[in-house]
């Protein structure tokens, strides 16, 4: 009797701890998903490089993809990533505009210059404005693609869709599920 009663008092105390460590390993990815500055932290650790105020231009074939400006880059070779935050893009259309990007954190992928932000994502050309709360870069497509629910505004038109494509070559937008929106009589086609 008293066996069992042991064997079912170690049995609970190992029941609450687990429970207790899933807990404090669910408080602590909420704070650091919450807070981006806390991940920094810990990445730092691992940084290669930790660079404050950076500027970055991207080229091909002498011409200029984006520009980039960041409050600071943690780099990772190993993992050949460099964390943003607060990054500032500015992607060159073929056509002349550009697209100007903010967010409050992002990533750009050293190998192949993709690139993903994330957290109050906005962006806007001469002739509308999209807001988004992730957006990922594919340089080889020279596409923005929101995966998550997008607003665009221009002067007689707002649309919303679930996600977006946005071709920088042909300036070209496809937005696809659940779109609604409200456009002006005063809309030229």
């Amino acid at each position: 009797m008293k066996k069992r009663r042991l064997i079912q008092r170690v049995l609970l105390g190992i029941i609450v701890l687990v429970l207790a460590g899933t807990i404090i390993v669910f408080i602590g990815y909420r704070r650091m998903t919450r807070n981006p500055e806390v991940l920094l932290d810990l990445v730092k650790n691992e940084a290669d490089m930790q660079l404050n105020k950076i500027r970055q231009t991207a080229m091909k074939n002498g011409l200029k993809e984006w520009r980039l400006e960041a409050e600071s880059a943690t780099l990772l070779e190993k993992k050949k990533t460099m964390l943003l935050a607060s990054p500032d893009v500015e992607f060159f259309m073929d056509d002349g505009d550009h697209v100007h990007l903010t967010a409050e954190q992002g990533t750009i992928y050293t190998d192949s210059n993709r690139m993903k932000v994330s957290g109050r994502v906005s962006a806007n050309t001469s002739l509308y404005r999209f807001q988004t709360d992730a957006l990922d870069y594919d340089p080889a497509a020279r596409e923005l693609r929101a995966d998550t629910p997008v607003t665009i505004s221009g002067e007689s038109f707002t649309l919303q869709a679930d996600t977006m494509t946005m071709n920088l070559k042909t300036n070209i937008t496809r937005f696809e599920g659940g779109v609604e929106g409200i456009i002006s009589e005063d809309l030229e086609l």
